[in-house]
Parts: structure tokens; C-alpha cells; sequence
């Protein structure tokens, strides 16, 4: 079944609900999924949740284990959105996976399924993104778990004789809504701006709840994005309903004359678009991240006798033309949101520190792109004090918990000829592996080689770089411009027939699209 007839057929489904039907739903309800359902449809709202908290406790001393038929609660929900009910309430059922119920409102779960998206955590059409992201944690959490954080919640922000009188975690929503009417969590605006979860997190945190702690933080990056992608890819439930009885060839008209006009207008947003939450990273221009650039262009030999082996065996020239290197990153960057961030002459600590300090501002954004230029030796580059740094303790600092699930681009110009006076068996750290995602690393040349440099034009790999990203960067994904650098530097020629081959790798999970330029 084609998507318009699909939507048009939910519909149709939708406006066959009427109010008496809502009665016979909850009569197929347990407790449970009466409290889950609750939760989607009330908690938006603090006044809200503190009607659903209220009524669900009144509700679990009589109905626990049995149907919920009398309750009412959704037929009081009718109030609370007299004009949408119909399609919430088909959602958060689809989202709590009522099968039984929705095949007796006359629904068939696979169109629901395909439009509701209800496998997808991150995507909702009409419950709060945070709401579907909670029942899902909610589900998710063992009793145990769901005590733990209870009792933590209840230690750090209520007093004893504030808290719930209530006692099963099996039921973590209830509380859920607790917090929701006390503003001890906010979900936000739909979009999740304003949204504080930090409570929550925290918990996930402690407890190395690493899944669920991604799971918050995607939605809430996520959310603003999702929406506009819903908008331009689905009819929206009201004017669905609208023209509903309209003829649909009308709706196919209208649905190519928008596609024409969004493709006509930026391509860019098409083609990621085109992609679900699962196949695309979300990088807003308002909040695409800082661009670091750490230049080393003048050195001198660290006087600490105690490092004077790890110095290499020739002095390290001063790299003129790096400049134009920085200068060039600093412009092309710019225009997609990227907020410069420059450093000249950094000691290896200082290197080192200095992007631990961004990775710790970068919580805040949705990317980060790290581009250090300096003279290197195979798996190093170095400070400023002729002091080796390994980049593998450098993509260690990138990929830290502070920005995780977020993408990471390290671009190295630096060469890889392996002059390191000595061969250091460092220690592994002892991290989960998936702890190294989300990162791309783009380096001027393959390991055992030197890396071109024009003292005037700059290197050839950032200048090729910077071309690519200028001119694809609002059209191809980053792994799709790289490709397009290695085929550019590996046709250069040198003057004395000098050939470079750049080299990338990543652990990205998803496509890494650059938020279109202003």
C-alpha cells in the first residue's frame, strides 16, 4: 500500500473512534499498561501529570492485576485535548504495543506500525520525544534498578516527608510523574528546549547505564530535528483529517509540489532527510560545535633533561605555510556554525589539555571537528616542545563521555615517518570498545610516510580538504567528501615527482552530514 493511501486509510480509522469507544479500551487494559498508557498522554504537562499521578494511585488500590474498565481516565483525556485525542491515543497505544486493543478499534498494526514508528525511540509524531524515551527506559529498567533510582531521587532532591507515598518500582512511570508535577525532571517544549533531566542522568551515569544514557541524550539533541523531518516527510494527523474526503489524487499533487520545491531549495536537506534518526546524525547550524585548531608552527627541544629521549633525532624545522592552512580551515568552516577555536605553539601537555577543556565545552553541541597541523612520526604528533603526543591517546580525550554518540571529525596534518627515538608500550585503557565511536579520522598520509607542504599554498592535504568541504559540504556526507580528498592528493605531483597518499578511518554508526551553510 502506497504511504499517501496508508495515512489517508489511519485516517479514515481515526475519525471512526468516538468517545464511548474509550471505555471498552480500558476494560482491555491492565493496570500496567493503563499506567504506561497515562504517562504518554499526561505527562506533558505539570498540571496534567498531577491529575494521571492522582487518579493512577487511587486506581492501583482497587485494579492492580485486573482490568481497568471505569476508570475513565481517558475519556477525562478527551479535555485535556479535545481536538488531536484521537490520533494521541492511537499513538501512545501503539507506542505501549496494545496489539488486542488496536485490532479491535479496526486498526491493522503494521500501517500503525510504519507510521507511528513505535520501534524507534527517538521518533514520535504526537507524544513527547521525552515521554516515548522514558516509557522505553521505564521498560527497559529491571525492579531493582528502578528502586535504586527512586531512593536516589528521593535522597538528593525531596525530603522525607515529601516524597511519594508509593512503594512499587515495577511501576517507575508513577513516579515518573511525581517528579513531572514537582519539577524535579522537565520534559521541555515539544522540541525539548528547556528540557532537565540531569537527575536521571546522573543515575545512568553512576550506574554505567551507558545505553540509557545515550538514549536521553539523543532524543533531547535529536528532537528539534526529528520534528522538522516528520513535517516536511509525512502529511500531518490535521490536515490529514481535513482532507480526508477530498479526492487523493489532490494529496499526491500537493505532496510532489512540495518535494520539488525542498529539493529546488537545498538538496542537502533532502537527501538527510531521506534518512531515519538511525542513519543520520543531527548537526543544527545554531549548535554545530567548535572547530579547534591547534597550529605548531614554530619548536624548540623540551629542556627537561628527564624527556630528552623522547626527542626525535633532528631538530624539528619551524612549518612555514601552516598558516595558510589555519587561516583556510577557519573560513570554510565557519559558514556551516562552526565556532573557531585557535592555538598556536602548544607543549604536548598543553595540547593535550587543551582539547580535554573542548571536549568538556563540547556537551553543549552537537559535533565537534578537531584539526591539529604540526610535524609528527608515525602514530605521533608533536608539541610545540619536540615532545611526541600518541593520537591514539588523543582519539582516547575525543571520544570521552562528554560528547558521546555525538560525531567526532580529527583531521591530522602531520607526517607519519617513523623517526620516534624509541618504541613505549603504553598501557590499554580499560574502557568498553564501544567507548571509541562516533569518531572519523581523516590523516594527511598513510603510516611510514612523509606529508607534502607548500611553504606558501599550504599542504596539500588541508588545502584539497578545505576544497571538498566547500564545495560538497552541503551535499555529501563527510565519508563521501574524504573519498573525494584521497583521489585529489594521490593525483598530485611535487616538483620532484613527490606523491601522498592520505588515509581514513572511523567508528562513525551513522552518516555525519555537515548542518548547511548561511
Amino acid at each position: 500500500m502506497s504511504s499517501t493511501r496508508q495515512r489517508l486509510n489511519i485516517v479514515t480509522k481515526l475519525n471512526n473512534i468516538h468517545v464511548e469507544d474509550l471505555q471498552y479500551v480500558e476494560q482491555d487494559l491492565c493496570y500496567y499498561e493503563l499506567v504506561s498508557l497515562g504517562f504518554l498522554l499526561f505527562g506533558d504537562e505539570r498540571a496534567n501529570a498531577e491529575f494521571a499521578l492522582q487518579k493512577l494511585l487511587i486506581l492501583s488500590n482497587t485494579h492492580k492485576g485486573r482490568s481497568c474498565g471505569g476508570a475513565d481516565l481517558l475519556t477525562k483525556y478527551i479535555g485535556v485535548n479535545p481536538r488531536n485525542w484521537r490520533s494521541h491515543v492511537v499513538e501512545a497505544l501503539s507506542i505501549i504495543g496494545a496489539r488486542r486493543v488496536l485490532r479491535k478499534l479496526g486498526f491493522d498494526w503494521n500501517e500503525l506500525h510504519q507510521h507511528y514508528l513505535p520501534h524507534i525511540v527517538e521518533l514520535s509524531v504526537h507524544v513527547h520525544p521525552l515521554l516515548k524515551a522514558l516509557y522505553r527506559i521505564c521498560d527497559r529498567l529491571k525492579p531493582a534498578q528502578a528502586g535504586q533510582l527512586v531512593l536516589r531521587v528521593n535522597e538528593q532532591r525531596t525530603g522525607t516527608e515529601d516524597h511519594l507515598r508509593f512503594y512499587d518500582f515495577a511501576y517507575l512511570e508513577i513516579f515518573l510523574l511525581d517528579w513531572l508535577s514537582r519539577r524535579i525532571i522537565s520534559l521541555g517544549d515539544r522540541v525539548t528546549n528547556g528540557a532537565d533531566v540531569d537527575v536521571l542522568l546522573e543515575f545512568f551515569k553512576f550506574y554505567e547505564l551507558d545505553g540509557l544514557k545515550t538514549l536521553l541524550l539523543e532524543t533531547i539533541v535529536n528532537s528539534a530535528d526529528n520534528q522538522r523531518m516528520c513535517n516536511n516527510a509525512h502529511i500531518s494527523m490535521d490536515y490529514a483529517t481535513a482532507i480526508a474526503g477530498n479526492n487523493k489524487n489532490h494529496v499526491t499533487k500537493t505532496n510532489e509540489t512540495t518535494t520539488t520545491q525542498t529539493a529546488a531549495n537545498a538538496t542537502a536537506s533532502v537527501r538527510s532527510c531521506d534518512l531515519t534518526i538511525d542513519e543520520r546524525y543531527v548537526v543544527r547550524h545554531e549548535s554545530a560545535g567548535i572547530l579547534l585548531i591547534i597550529n605548531q608552527l614554530n619548536f624548540h627541544e623540551e629542556p627537561d633533561a628527564a624527556m630528552k629521549h623522547l626527542l626525535p633525532k633532528k631538530t624539528l624545522s619551524p612549518r612555514m605555510g601552516s598558516n595558510v592552512d589555519k587561516d583556510r580551515l577557519r573560513d570554510v568552516f565557519a559558514p556551516f556554525g562552526y565556532k573557531p577555536m585557535v592555538f598556536e605553539d602548544l607543549t604536548h601537555l598543553e595540547l593535550m589539555h587543551r582539547i580535554r577543556e573542548t571536549v568538556k565545552l563540547s556537551f553543549q553541541y552537537d559535533s565537534l571537528i578537531v584539526c591539529i597541523l604540526s610535524h609528527g612520526t608515525e602514530g605521533s604528533v608533536y608539541g610545540s616542545n619536540s615532545i611526541p603526543v600518541e593520537i591514539s591517546e588523543i582519539e582516547h580525550i575525543i571520544t570521552g563521555d562528554t560528547i558521546i554518540a555525538k560525531p567526532k571529525l580529527l583531521i591530522i596534518q602531520a607526517c607519519q615517518k617513523d623517526e620516534s627515538p624509541i618504541n613505549e608500550q603504553r598501557q590499554k585503557p580499560n574502557v568498553a570498545p564501544h567507548r571509541f565511536g562516533d569518531l572519523m579520522k581523516a590523516m594527511s598520509t598513510v603510516p611510514g610516510y612523509a606529508a607534502m607542504r607548500h611553504t606558501i599554498e599550504g599542504t596539500w592535504f588541508i588545502q584539497e580538504l578545505c576544497d571538498a568541504v566547500q564545495r560538497f559540504g552541503d551535499r555529501n556526507h563527510i565519508g563521501d567528501i574524504l573519498t573525494t580528498v584521497n583521489r585529489k592528493v594521490s593525483e598530485r605531483r611535487g616538483n620532484k615527482d613527490e606523491i601522498m597518499m592520505p588515509i581514513s578511518s572511523y567508528t562513525l554508526r551513522k552518516l555525519f552530514f555537515l548542518p548547511p551553510r548561511k
